[in-house]
């Protein structure tokens, strides 16, 4: 390339719509039409740009301009551009749609939160999809999930990570089951176990939980185990025994009068977080969705401020 190359590409680059248009319509009027542009302007502006490109574009007839071949191959890069440059601005904006937002989440927040929070997102013009899955998901640019609410202490190199949530441990049970302070004087209290949330260090055990409260003399017995916390929580609300329960999932079920708290709560190190690749997170959809699930977040601890004003 010459040194006037660079001055070249750029004129070529600001005239690309122009040639595209022209190529496409067959006239500088039509052309100008296209972009609101006379077409005494346009002439001017591909006149200025031949001089500057040392030959012609086009062959001018009294009914319609054609490019020579020179003009040809320039109008189909020009053509090329302006289709590239349109996709890339329509992936933008699918980008800050949140029609294209895939949101993956865990089940028991999922079941237990979110799903009967999703009529509030619709009323905020959210168009979300939700992927419900346990187990870590890759984030992708696109085609799967492109955010995620993840619970652990954090970070998570790599990946944009917002706080959502701190979380608390509190124990549960259904309305009629005795107390836990009952099993002092009474029948054991029956614990149901979430195996799972024992086992990945995210949660507290029993044992952990009676021990900080200083209840680990009440007189226990160990009652089903499951691998889900939605499950260990409908278990307590069908009043089989006592649960471990975690913010978020457990305060709509406390105010409705479904689930009775049984004991002071244990913050955790483990966090709520809303996780999205680092482009992703500049996105509007990005901060959209966060900001509804951080006000739902909220209103479940404006419910449990409310269930302990009435103890």
């Amino acid at each position: 390339m010459n040194d006037a190359a660079p001055d070249i590409l750029r004129k070529l680059a600001s005239a690309a719509p122009l040639l595209a248009a022209i190529s496409r319509t067959g006239s500088f009027t039509a052309a100008g039409m296209e972009l609101g542009l006379k077409q005494s302007a346009v002439s001017h502006k591909i006149r200025a740009l031949e001089a500057d490109l040392g030959y012609a574009l086009f062959s001018r007839t009294t009914r319609q301009v054609e490019p020579t071949g020179q003009g040809r191959l320039l109008c189909q890069a020009a053509q090329a551009s302006v289709e590239t440059l349109t996709a890339a601005l329509e992936r933008i904006a699918q980008l800050d749609s949140t029609s294209d937002t895939v949101l993956s989440l865990p089940s028991s927040l999922a079941l237990k939160w979110l799903v009967p929070a999703m009529s509030r997102a619709f009323e905020r013009g959210l168009r979300i999809s939700l992927e419900i899955e346990d187990e870590l998901t890759q984030l992708q640019a696109e085609g799967s999930a492109r955010m995620a609410i993840r619970f652990g202490p954090g970070p998570y190199p790599g990946l944009h990570a917002q706080l959502l949530s701190k979380c608390a441990v509190m124990p549960v049970s259904g309305p009629a089951v005795p107390s836990l302070e009952h099993a002092r004087r009474g029948r054991p209290a029956i614990l149901l176990r979430d195996a799972r949330a024992e086992q990945d260090g995210t949660s507290l055990s029993w044992e952990d939980y009676l021990d900080q409260t200083g209840m680990g003399d009440i007189a226990t017995e160990t009652g089903a185990t499951f691998r889900r916390t939605d499950v260990v929580l409908q278990a307590a609300i069908g009043a089989a025994g006592h649960a471990l329960g975690r913010s978020l999932l457990v305060e709509q079920d406390i105010a409705d009068g479904l689930l009775a708290l049984r004991g002071p709560e244990i913050p955790l190190k483990s966090r709520y977080w809303i996780v999205a690749r680092p482009d992703y997170a500049q996105t509007k959809a990005f901060k959209r969705v966060a900001d509804w699930l951080i006000s739902e977040a909220r209103r479940s601890q404006d419910l449990m401020k409310a269930v302990a004003g009435r103890r």
